[in-house]
């Protein structure tokens, strides 16, 4: 089960901050968790959760999304009951004060299939090249790759779209185009290191039976609690879709 926490927050002194705000975010995160289970995030490829910072109409928000039971029971519950009013920021020497919390439950819709679709890229997504180096321009492959995989590990039910990912990918790959992008390069810090990668919208033209639209509207959905791409837990790769 999908879960979605969102904090609204102000801040303590007058500071510009953006999305890069997002790996020290996921370093207060891990200060609610047991041990334990930070351990076993930690030893996990992928993770079932992704968060992130956004401003909105003027607001800054923090979004936390898990994607199991567990997660939610070992970070969002984790959150609440600690009943915080405020976030230390203490490398800016100031606190986010909690201003309101809201939690709902992730809806991926099954038949919402459409032949046009847009994703927007909230924050910057980058992918890893297998020759090394990053992938800073969005494809088809790479983008519904990172989906898939994450619904295969943590989508409840993936069986029902397909036995075979990689037969999946291919067909997607035959029969999702990208029609049209409106993009810029954009970097995300990291302890110190700046990763490259893109932000904005792309647009999809989308072929196929009903069905099939079904599953890519699906995998896309699934990705705006998922995140796509890298360091979907640090604050990287969050999408609406429009």
């Amino acid at each position: 089960m999908i879960h979605k926490l969102t904090i609204e927050f102000t801040l303590d002194k007058k500071q510009n901050i953006d999305y890069n705000i997002g790996s020290v975010l996921q370093g207060i995160m891990m200060t609610f968790l047991d041990r334990d289970y930070g351990e076993i995030l930690h030893r996990q490829s992928l993770k079932p959760y992704s968060q992130y910072f956004e401003i909105k109409d003027g607001k800054y928000y923090w979004i936390i999304n898990t994607l199991t039971e567990e997660a939610k029971e070992k970070i969002i519950d984790k959150i609440l009951v600690s009943n915080r009013r405020s976030l230390d920021l203490i490398y800016r020497k100031t606190k986010l004060n909690i201003e309101k919390i809201e939690l709902i439950k992730g809806i991926i819709s099954q038949n919402e299939g459409k032949r046009d679709t847009i994703v927007y890229f909230k924050t910057p997504t980058s992918f890893k090249k297998t020759s090394g180096g990053y992938e800073i321009f969005p494809s088809v492959r790479h983008i519904f790759n990172s989906l898939i995989n994450k619904y295969e590990q943590f989508g409840e039910d993936f069986v029902e779209i397909t036995y075979n990912k990689n037969d999946l990918l291919e067909e997607i790959i035959q029969n999702v185009e990208i029609v049209g992008y409106n993009l810029k390069t954009e970097t995300f810090g990291v302890k110190g290191n700046y990763l490259p990668g893109f932000m904005g919208s792309v647009n999809f033209k989308v072929k196929g039976n009903q069905d099939f639209k079904n599953i890519i509207s699906k995998l896309l959905k699934f990705g705006e609690y998922s995140g796509i791409g890298l360091k979907s837990t640090m604050g990287m790769g969050a999408i609406s879709i429009i």
